[in-house]
C-alpha cells in the first residue's frame, strides 16, 4: 500500500492570492471574514505573522501592523483551488480524497512501476502542485493518516518508509492531529506537546481517561492506523474565477483576465481528454454612487450580476476561438458598468471525431465557421421581430403558409443536406422581402405586370391558387391569390423570358412579385 497527500499551507491566503507563490512567499497578506462591520483575520501568511498579525485581529488591528495585504475570503476561489489540486492528484490516481480545504490525499498502490519511485512520485506531486500556482507540502507512506499527518507538519516532500511511521512523526505538535478542544486541553496540562510523548502514554490509563478518542489519536500518532479513502468524484463543470484588484471598464484589459481564465479551464479539460461546447461567463458589476441613486439604492456599493453564454455547436479545446466569441459577444453588448470580478464556467463533453469522405466537399472549419456567424449577429442581431433567428440555416416548417421556415442555428444536424430528389424540379427563388407590383387585368386574369421600374407584357399565365390560415389571430392572418406569370422581356433582355411567382394580398388588394424560377 502507498498513499500520498497534497498539503497547501495557509491554503485560504493562497486561493485568495490567485495562485501568485512569489506573493505569497514575500507579501504580508491575510484573509478576513464577517460582516462589514467586525471582519477578523481567519488566516495569514508566515510574512504576515512575522509582521504581527494573528488569527483572530480585527481588520483595524492587522492594518495597524504595516503594509499587509488584506483579502475577503471568497469561497468560489476556494473551491476552484481545491478543484486544480483534485486535478493534480487525478495526473497520478483515479483514487483520491478531498480530505480537507487544501489537502488531498491520493492512492498510489501499484504505481511504481509507471511513475517510479517513491521519491520520485513525491517530487512529481510537487512540481504538479508548483505548476498550478501553489506552495505545497508532499508527504509519501504506507497509510494515509501517516501521509497526511507528515504533509500538514512536515515542509517539502516527506517519504516514510513502512515500519518507521512513528519515527517520522514524533516530532510533530499534537495539533497536527485536530484533537477535541477538551482533550487538547488535557494533553496541555499533562505536558505532552508532541507525538512522541502522546505515543508512550500507556495505551489501558490512556483509554480509562480519554475514552476510544484518546485511543485512537495514540494510533494516529504512532502511525498505526489504516482505512479507506473517501473516493472523491472528478469534478463534472469546471470554474475559474478572479477578484480584480481595481473595476476594470474597457474590453481589451478585460480580454487578458478572459485569456487567462480560459487557458487555465482548457488545460483542465485536456488533461481528461475532454472538450467544451458550453460556457457562461459570470461578471459581477460595480456601480456608480450616480447610478446607486438613479436605481433608489441604498448609499453602500451596490453590484450586479452580467452573463453571458456560448453554446457551440461543436466541442472545442481551443481558448482562442473561445476568447473570441466572447469579444465579439461583449463588444456587440458590453457591460453597462465596471468590472470587479469575473467568473467562467465550462461544461464538460466528449471530443467528436470526424472522417470526411472522400467525394464530399470540403466545409469550413467548425471554430472559424462559429467566428464568422458571431460576427454577423452582432451586425445584424440575434433575432428578428417574430423571434426566428437572422443567422444560421434556414429549414422549411411544416405548415400551408407559403415561406413558411424558421432558422436553425449552426451545427452538424443543420449543416447536413437533404437528398436532392431523383426528378428534376423548378427552383423558386424567392425575393425577400417580396417586390411591390402593379398587374393589369383582361378578363379576370394579368395581363402586364409593372416592377422594379419597368412593365413587362405578361406571355402565358396559371393560377389562380388562393391560400389562407390563422383566421384565428388578426395579427397573423393571410390570404391571397397566387399566379405563374411568363414575362417577355423583348424590349430588356433580347428576347429572353422569365418565370415568375406573383400573388396578391385579398385583404388589401395589394400585388407582390414573390420570387423567379431558375
Amino acid at each position: 500500500m502507498l498513499f500520498g497527500c497534497i498539503s497547501v499551507p495557509d491554503f485560504a491566503v493562497q486561493a485568495a492570492l490567485e495562485g501568485s507563490i512569489a506573493s505569497f512567499l514575500t507579501e504580508p497578506a491575510a484573509v478576513l471574514e464577517g460582516p462589514d462591520s467586525m471582519l477578523k483575520v481567519i488566516a495569514c501568511n508566515e510574512p504576515a505573522r512575522a509582521a504581527g498579525v494573528s488569527i483572530g485581529m480585527t481588520r483595524l488591528q492587522a492594518e495597524s501592523c504595516g503594509a499587509v495585504r488584506l483579502e475577503q475570503r471568497a469561497i468560489e476561489q476556494e473551491e476552484s483551488a481545491q478543484e486544480a489540486l483534485l486535478a493534480c492528484a487525478y495526473k497520478f490516481s483515479p483514487r483520491m480524497e478531498s480530505t480537507a480545504p487544501g489537502t488531498v490525499i491520493a492512492d498510489l498502490s501499484g504505481s511504481s512501476r509507471l511513475l517510479g519511485s517513491a521519491e520520485e512520485i513525491g517530487a512529481a506531486l510537487l512540481r504538479e502542485a508548483e505548476a498550478a500556482g501553489y506552495v505545497a507540502n508532499v508527504a509519501i507512506a504506507a497509510n494515509p493518516d501517516a501521509a497526511l499527518h507528515a504533509a500538514r507538519g512536515l515542509k517539502g516532500l516527506t517519504v516514510i518508509v513502512a515500519g518507521e511511521e512513528a519515527q517520522a512523526l514524533a516530532s510533530l505538535p499534537v495539533a497536527v492531529l485536530e484533537p477535541p478542544e477538551e482533550i487538547s486541553e488535557i494533553l496541555f496540562h499533562w505536558g505532552i506537546s508532541d507525538l512522541r510523548a502522546l505515543a508512550a502514554l500507556p495505551e489501558i490509563a490512556l483509554t480509562e481517561r480519554l475514552g476510544q478518542e484518546g485511543l485512537r489519536l495514540q494510533r494516529l500518532a504512532k502511525g498505526a492506523t489504516q482505512r479507506e479513502l473517501l473516493p472523491a468524484e472528478p469534478p463534472l463543470t469546471f470554474r475559474e474565477s478572479m477578484e480584480l484588484e481595481e473595476p476594470v471598464e474597457l474590453l481589451e484589459p478585460l480580454a487578458f483576465v478572459l485569456n487567462r481564465l480560459l487557458e487555465e479551464a482548457m488545460r483542465r479539460l485536456r488533461e481528461r481528454s475532454l472538450a467544451t461546447d458550453h460556457l457562461e461567463l459570470k461578471l459581477t458589476l460595480e456601480l456608480h454612487p450616480e447610478q446607486q441613486l438613479r436605481a433608489d439604492g441604498p448609499a453602500s456599493t451596490v453590484t450586479s450580476q452580467f452573463q453571458k453564454t456560448l453554446k457551440l455547436p461543436v466541442p472545442s479545446q481551443d481558448a482562442k476561438v473561445l476568447l473570441k466569441l466572447l469579444q465579439i459577444e461583449l463588444s456587440a453588448s458590453p457591460p453597462p458598468a465596471p468590472v470587479k470580478n469575473v467568473a467562467i464556467e465550462v461544461l464538460p463533453a466528449r471530443l467528436r471525431p470526424v472522417q470526411a469522405g472522400l467525394f464530399q466537399p470540403l466545409a469550413p472549419e467548425p471554430a472559424k465557421l462559429e467566428i464568422t456567424l458571431a460576427r454577423l449577429r452582432a451586425a445584424v442581431g440575434a433575432e428578428d421581430d417574430q423571434g426566428r433567428g437572422r443567422v444560421g440555416f434556414a429549414q422549411p416548417v411544416d405548415s400551408h403558409r407559403p415561406d413558411s421556415f424558421t432558422v436553425l442555428p449552426s451545427g452538424p444536424a443543420a449543416n447536413a443536406k437533404a437528398a436532392l430528389p431523383e426528378t428534376s424540379q423548378l427552383a423558386l427563388r424567392r425575393f425577400r422581402p417580396p417586390l411591390p407590383a402593379r398587374v393589369e387585368m383582361r378578363a379576370g386574369r394579368p395581363a402586364a405586370i409593372s416592377f422594379e421600374h419597368t412593365r413587362n407584357p405578361i406571355v402565358r399565365t396559371a393560377g389562380p391558387w388562393r391560400t389562407s390560415g390563422a383566421w384565428w389571430d388578426s395579427s397573423r392572418e393571410w390570404q391571397r391569390d397566387e399566379w405563374d406569370l411568363e414575362l417577355n422581356f423583348e424590349l430588356n433582355f433580347a428576347g429572353e423570358a422569365g418565370l415568375y411567382r406573383v400573388f396578391q394580398d385579398l385583404r388589401t388588394g395589394e400585388w407582390f412579385v414573390e420570387g423567379m424560377y431558375d
